[in-house]
């Protein structure tokens, strides 16, 4: 039975392009859901811009790719300080302090 320090090394098929990587053994159908993904967009718009060529398709999908990953990080950040900003109020309400960030009203506005 693998655990989840094993590793194994897995072939992944990109626009033709052939990549072995070493991947946890845990995290390999997260890796042929990537693969996937990725072949289906490149699929989707080689047929939408038949005049580009396998690279710049590449170059518009990696594009694509790090701008989900850059807006997803800053919600991430977002969401992480404010998380510390409430669990901060909430150790200050235990102390019987008073909380210091503002609650949102019914319009999603500070008060």
């Amino acid at each position: 039975m693998a655990t989840q320090k094993d590793t194994v090394k897995i072939e992944i098929n990109i626009a033709g392009e052939f990549i072995m990587l070493t991947v946890p053994y845990d995290k390999q159908d997260s890796v042929r859901e990537c693969e996937k993904a990725i072949n289906d967009l490149y699929s989707q718009w080689r047929r939408k811009f038949p005049r580009k060529t396998p690279s710049e398709l590449i170059a518009m999908i990696a594009y694509q790719y790090a701008s989900f990953f850059l807006e997803l990080s800053g919600r991430y950040d977002a969401l992480t300080a404010e998380l510390h900003s409430i669990s901060d109020d909430l150790d200050r309400l235990a102390q019987g302090e008073q909380p210091q960030a503002s609650l949102p009203d019914s319009e999603g506005e500070p008060y």
